[in-house]
C-alpha cells in the first residue's frame, strides 16, 4: 500500500523523482531568475551612475511673490517680527535711505531670495532676486515679473544671462552641469560637464551674460579658462598655467573676474613655485595680456613664509583691485593696486588684521569692505595713491559672524553699504553713522543694487524674504 505522504511520481526510498530532466530544470530557472535580478540590478545601478545633474537643476515656474506698499509686504513677507526691531527696521528704510536713494516706490515679496543682480538690458530695469526661488522685478512696474523654482541650482551672473549651477562644491566651484536663464527665467540648453571623457568645469565668476569657468582633465594635464555665452557657447579657452595637482585643490585656490576688458584671474602660490601667481586675458578672444609670478608682488603682500592667496576684488579698464592674504585668507592682508594695461604696481596698502571681502571700483575711489573678526569696515580709498580717505566700521550688534555676503551701491555723494546687520551710509562727515543696528537679528539687508535711477535693497529673515525698491525707475 501507497504511502500517502509521498507524491507517486517520488521513490519513496530515494525521494528523488523519476524525471531525470527535473533537477536540471530547477538549474535553469535558479539560473534564469539570478540572471534577471543581475540585469535589474546594473539598470538600477545604471542609472545611478548616469544620471545627469541636470535633472537636479531643471526649473519649474511657480508663482510670484506679491507686490504693494512697504509695510504691508514686509509685514507678509517677513512674518513676525520683534516691535521694536521693526521699527528699527522701518526707521532705517523709510527715514534714513529715502533721503540718499529717494523715496520708496514700493516692495515685492520674493520668498527664497539670497541676493540681487541686474538682468537683461539697460533699458529693461528688470532685477533678479536670486536663490533658492528666483524672481524677476519689473522696477519700473515694481512687480514681480515671473519667478522659477531652481531645484537644488545655485543662480549666478547678470546681465541678458543668467546661469543656474549645479554647484556640487561650493569650496572649491566643481560644477557638474549647468543651464542658462534669460532675463524673463526662460530655460536654454543644459550643459553636463561631468559626462565621461568631460574634463571637469569649475565655476569662477559670471557677469553680463558670460560664464567663466576653469577646465581641467582628472588627472591635472589640460588646464584652460574657458569663458561662455548662453548663446554662442564657448567664446575662447586659453590655457592657464598652473601646477599640475589635484584639479579639486586647483580650484579651491583660484580666483578671478570678468572685468570690462580683462578677465584676471588668481592663484595661491608660494615663493617656490614658478607659475605665476596673477595673469591678465583679453576678454574679447582670451589671449593672454601680462602676468606676474610672486616675487613680483613678494613686498606687498604681508609679511610670513606661508603660501599667499589672492583674492581678485575688482577690475576696470584702468586698475586692477586685489588682495593678499596668508594661509589660509586670515590674519594680515593688503591691498594691491595695478596697472590694467600691464600689471605693473601702483601701490600697496597694509590692512592689519582685516581680510578684504569685496570692493567696487567707481571713478576715482575704491569701496573696500574688510573683515577684521570683529567688525564690518568699510574704506574709501583714493586710487591714485592708496591712501584711505575715510573708514567706518560698525560691530554687529547680535554677535552673529559676517556671512560675506554684502551689497555696494556708490550714490553721487555717499556710499551705501549693505552687510547683514551692520548696514549703513558712508560719506562725507557721516562715519557710518546712519545705519541700520537692531539689538536682534531677525530681518538682515543683505543685497543692493541700482538700475536706472532706482535702487533695490533685498531685506531677508528665516520667514521670507522681501525687495524694496527706491527712486525713479
Amino acid at each position: 500500500m501507497s504511502d500517502p505522504t509521498v507524491p507517486e511520481d517520488l521513490d519513496p526510498v530515494r525521494g528523488t523523482s523519476d524525471d531525470p530532466l527535473s533537477a536540471d530544470r530547477r538549474v535553469l530557472a535558479i539560473g534564469a531568475l539570478a540572471m534577471v535580478l543581475l540585469i535589474v540590478v546594473g539598470v538600477v545601478a545604471a542609472s545611478v551612475f548616469t544620471r545627469s545633474a541636470c535633472a537636479d537643476i531643471a526649473v519649474d515656474t511657480v508663482p510670484a511673490g506679491t507686490a504693494g506698499d512697504l509695510e504691508t509686504v514686509l509685514t507678509d513677507g517677513l512674518g513676525d517680527l520683534f516691535d521694536d526691531e521693526r521699527q528699527v527696521l522701518l526707521d532705517f528704510l523709510t527715514g534714513i535711505l529715502p533721503d540718499r536713494l529717494g523715496p520708496v516706490t514700493g516692495a515685492v515679496d520674493v520668498l527664497g531670495a539670497e541676493g540681487l543682480t541686474p538682468v537683461g538690458t539697460a533699458g529693461e530695469r528688470l532685477v533678479a532676486a536670486t536663490g533658492t526661488t528666483t524672481t524677476v522685478i519689473d522696477v519700473a512696474a515694481v512687480e514681480a515679473a515671473g519667478a522659477v523654482d531652481v531645484g537644488s541650482g545655485t543662480v549666478v551672473g547678470s546681465g541678458p544671462s543668467l546661469y543656474d549651477l549645479a554647484l556640487i562644491n561650493p569650496g572649491t566651484g566643481q560644477t557638474d552641469a549647468f543651464l542658462p536663464l534669460d532675463a524673463r527665467l526662460d530655460a536654454g540648453d543644459c550643459l553636463d560637464t561631468a559626462t565621461v571623457g568631460t574634463s571637469f568645469a569649475f565655476f569662477l565668476d559670471a557677469a553680463d551674460g558670460q560664464l567663466l569657468l576653469f577646465r581641467v582633465e582628472e588627472d591635472g594635464e589640460f588646464p584652460e579658462l574657458e569663458l561662455r555665452d548662453a548663446h554662442q557657447g564657448q567664446i575662447w579657452a586659453s590655457h592657464l598655467d598652473v601646477p599640475e595637482i589635484p584639479p579639486g585643490i586647483t580650484g579651491e585656490r583660484l580666483d578671478a573676474q570678468i572685468g570690462d576688458d580683462l578677465v584676471v584671474v588668481g592663484r595661491r602660490t608660494t615663493v617656490e613655485d614658478e607659475t605665476p601667481i596673477v595673469s591678465a586675458f583679453t576678454r574679447d578672444t582670451g589671449a593672454g595680456v601680462w602676468s606676474l609670478e610672486l616675487p613680483a608682488l613678494l613686498d606687498a603682500a604681508p609679511a610670513g613664509d606661508t603660501p599667499v592667496w589672492v583674492d581678485v576684488l575688482d577690475v576696470d579698464t584702468d586698475t586692477t583691485l586685489l588682495g593678499l592674504s596668508r594661509e589660509d585668507r586670515q590674519g594680515e592682508a593688503s591691498l594691491v593696486a595695478l596697472d590694467s594695461a600691464d600689471g605693473s604696481l601702483r601701490w600697496a596698502d597694509d590692512l592689519d588684521a582685516a581680510v578684504p571681502v569685496t570692493a567696487s571700483l567707481a571713478g576715482d575711489t575704491a569701496t573696500v569692505v574688510v573683515d577684521t573678526g570683529t567688525d564690518v569696515e568699510v574704506r574709501l580709498v583714493d586710487l591714485a595713491e592708496g591712501a584711505t580717505r575715510q573708514r567706518a566700521s560698525r560691530p554687529d550688534p547680535a554677535g552673529e559672524a559676517f556671512d560675506g555676503r554684502v551689497g555696494i551701491v556708490p550714490l553721487d555723494d555717499a556710499t551705501l553699504v549693505v552687510a547683514g546687520t551692520s548696514s549703513f551710509v558712508v560719506g562725507p562727515g557721516e562715519q557710518g553713522a546712519s545705519g541700520y543696528r537692531p539689538e536682534a537679528s531677525q530681518a538682515r539687508l543683505v543685497d543692493a543694487v541700482r538700475v536706472g535711477n532706482a535702487t533695490v535693497v533685498l531685506v531677508t529673515s528665516e520667514d521670507g524674504a522681501v525687495a524694496v525698491v527706491y527712486g525713479d525707475a
